[in-house]
């Protein structure tokens, strides 16, 4: 007897007549937002009464989504859609919007929770700094007060207990300080200020601070859970794995338990590539509070890099080529859907025993990149009309083609992962509200300006356009703005200045940390010392205890530390770093260039690509090596195989992956991964 396959959407279906909140899972190119429209009508036609909301992550995916399903549903951010539910509450919000701003605890893990001793002092004294340095950010922001520098690793050592006393003794008065000064403010005055932001002085919360205090509200009050229940009788979440799991928390633990409103989360935890998204929904299905849909469909890959990237998935989903239907009704075949993968190598020889210097790990490096460079210009090559775009991690050569090397070189002098650290800084600095503000004026050529966007951004600020005048002053400083040959720190000051933009809580502390660290190595010899010696060469502890022979360790870890941070500060903030690479750089991540990272890939599909497989030093959060290594699993190969997911399900037809291998045992490895491929090995040469 023939058995009847049940698809995604007649699952869903069976799962709103019963109210079964469930979660559609879908791989790259599974049609789910169109199965989310099909929902939709489905349930517009056999429950017409039925109040739906749609909510997802950006403006721009709320619009194709409406653009989509039409008219008759809540469509809108998530950030949008709390924004709305909770701004009546303005006396709640008062009770908990302390939260966003006091200072956590210091509390010291057990030795159990370590290695063994001198991993706890090490990870110890890390928390302590960093809860340290909140502290003395808010002590001065707040209070207008200076406290004593954070305490180094070797006196901490010796009185751990005794510094956690202290400062949490600190602490807690300062905290005081905030929750008074919070209660002597007007709750009529409290807003969301739609900025990354929180502001105690206006008392207002950004998109992070608006989630905190919308959790908390659903924590607190449950009247909250019980108003939105009769709001809404469906609630469906978009690319749920990027969702905040409060948000999650809100929808299926903090309403009533009776909840009568179905909850559907549409995604795929493969492309869970945001550190502060839920990621999965395992715990949730495992006790019954959702049921698992897969959509095992992809209307976007050729059958050969579907069948490649099924290999990657670490759940059960495996995906078929599905056809598209054209507007003339004609349907795809599988010879439209035809492409290649291919894997174009090298094996490096095999490096001499022994400590490599400096210099010797730079050349070693640099032939390293030659080689790779040479692979990726031979898999560049296409047959007939082929353009292959590369896919990388974010590395020297990108930002030098894209047009921000010296903001990359400032950022990777400093710190072992540059783009992480990139974004927060950038972040904190506000040079994305000044670029956002700029590319809605002037936007890519072939763009049209957004000046809707630009009033709206400018509102934000507290800017208003009354007459024509306004307007015209509005471009006369944006023009100033974008044409400023100062370094990008004065052009923002400009932008303050002018009112373009608003000074935020997190810049002005990142500026008295600057401004503290200049003062305090002002004058300071053995930091001026040791820089000196650095800079000659002696930039080990084994090279400088020479001429520094009471120095141990810690010492030496400390006064690099340092030695780095005012290399950092004094580029940064100098004319060498034009806004025009910040400008750049933006265009970079948003994929306005022909070069993209495979950081936040997730976009359309391209229809050929190229993923280059190599760390480019980023060794610490990615491991290319480890997903088809067998017995590798570590947090490390979660992100790395869901990176290289999410890249490669973005080729249409061709896919072409580059790796150069260290030695023939991962050359077995990778070949055994690659089994169903074209290989293409080439020679590694060492000038």
């Amino acid at each position: 007897m023939a058995t009847t396959v049940i698809g995604a959407l007649d699952k869903i279906k069976v799962c709103v007549k019963s109210k079964q909140n469930f979660v559609l899972q879908g791989g790259a190119g599974s049609g789910k937002t169109e199965t989310l429209k099909q929902s939709l009508e489905f349930i517009s036609q056999y429950f017409p009464t039925y109040k739906i909301a749609c909510i997802t992550h950006t403006n721009l995916a709320a619009e194709e989504i409406e653009s989509r399903v039409g008219v008759g549903y809540t469509i809108s951010t998530i950030h949008s859609f709390l924004s709305d539910l909770i701004k009546n509450y303005k006396k709640n919000i008062h009770e908990v919007i302390h939260e966003l701003f006091i200072i956590k605890y210091m509390e010291r893990a057990e030795l159990s929770f370590y290695i063994d001793e001198k991993d706890q002092n090490k990870l110890e004294h890390e928390k302590y700094k960093k809860i340290y340095e909140k502290y003395m950010k808010s002590k001065f922001l707040v209070e207008n007060e200076r406290v004593d520098k954070v305490m180094g690793k070797r006196a901490y050592d010796k009185s751990p207990v005794e510094f956690n006393t202290d400062l949490n003794e600190r602490i807690a008065s300062h905290n005081e300080v905030i929750i008074n000064v919070i209660r002597d403010k007007d709750y009529v005055d409290i807003e969301y200020n739609k900025t990354a932001f929180n502001n105690l002085k206006k008392l207002s919360y950004g998109h992070d601070g608006l989630i905190d205090i919308a959790s908390l509200l659903f924590t607190k009050y449950p009247v909250i859970g019980r108003i939105l229940q009769s709001k809404y009788d469906c609630i469906f979440v978009d690319e749920y794995q990027d969702t905040n799991p409060k948000i999650v928390d809100i929808f299926l633990k903090h309403m009533p338990v009776q909840a009568d409103v179905l909850i559907g989360f549409f995604g795929d935890s493969m492309q869970a590539i945001y550190p502060d998204g839920i990621g999965n929904l395992d715990k949730q299905i495992k006790v019954g509070l959702v049921e698992k849909i897969e959509k095992d469909d992809n209307f976007r890959c050729s059958e050969q890099v579907v069948n490649f990237i099924n290999t990657l998935r670490d759940d059960t989903l495996k995906q078929d080529v599905a056809f598209k239907v054209d507007e003339q009704g004609v349907r795809e075949t599988l010879s439209d859907r035809q492409g290649v993968v291919d894997l174009f190598y090298a094996v490096k020889p095999a490096q001499p025993s022994g400590k490599m210097t400096p210099e010797e790990k730079y050349l070693e490096k640099e032939i390293h990149l030659k080689n790779l460079e040479e692979i990726i210009n031979h898999a560049s090559v296409g047959k007939g009309d082929d353009v292959f775009r590369q896919l990388k991690l974010t590395n020297k050569s990108i930002a030098f083609d894209a047009g921000f090397d010296v903001l990359y070189s400032i950022f990777s002098n400093r710190y072992s992962d540059p783009k992480e650290l990139i974004d927060k800084h950038l972040d904190r600095m506000q040079f994305r509200s000044l670029f956002e503000l700029c590319n809605a004026y002037s936007p890519m050529p072939g763009i049209e300006p957004d000046y809707n966007l630009v009033y709206q951004k400018l509102k934000e600020q507290g800017f208003y356009l009354n007459n024509l005048n306004d307007k015209q002053l509005i471009k006369e400083n944006i023009d100033k703005v974008m044409t400023s040959s100062e370094g990008a720190v004065d052009v923002l000051k400009l932008a303050f200045d002018l009112k373009l933009i608003t000074p935020s809580n997190a810049y002005l502390a990142h500026m008295e940390s600057y401004q503290r660290f200049m003062e305090e190595i002002e004058g300071n010899e053995a930091h001026k010392k040791f820089g000196k010696l650095y800079e000659e060469g002696k930039n080990t502890f084994t090279r400088i205890t020479a001429d520094i022979p009471d120095i141990d360790q810690d010492d030496f870890n400390e006064l690099e530390r340092d030695y780095k941070q005012e290399k950092f500060y004094s580029r940064f903030f100098s004319n060498e770093l034009k806004f025009s690479e910040m400008v750049n750089y933006f265009h970079y991540l948003n994929e306005d260039t022909n070069y993209i990272t495979m950081h936040k890939t997730k976009g359309s599909g391209i229809d050929n690509v190229i993923v280059v497989l190599d760390e480019y030093s980023w060794y610490q959060k990615y491991d290319f090596k480890s997903f088809y290594s067998e017995g590798t699993s570590s947090t490390k190969t979660s992100n790395t195989q869901k990176l290289v997911y999410v890249a490669c399900s973005r080729a249409k037809k061709n896919l072409r992956c580059i790796r150069i291998v260290k030695d023939e045992q991962e050359e077995k490895e990778l070949l055994m991964f690659f089994s169903k491929c074209k290989v293409v090995k080439f020679d590694y040469t060492v000038p």
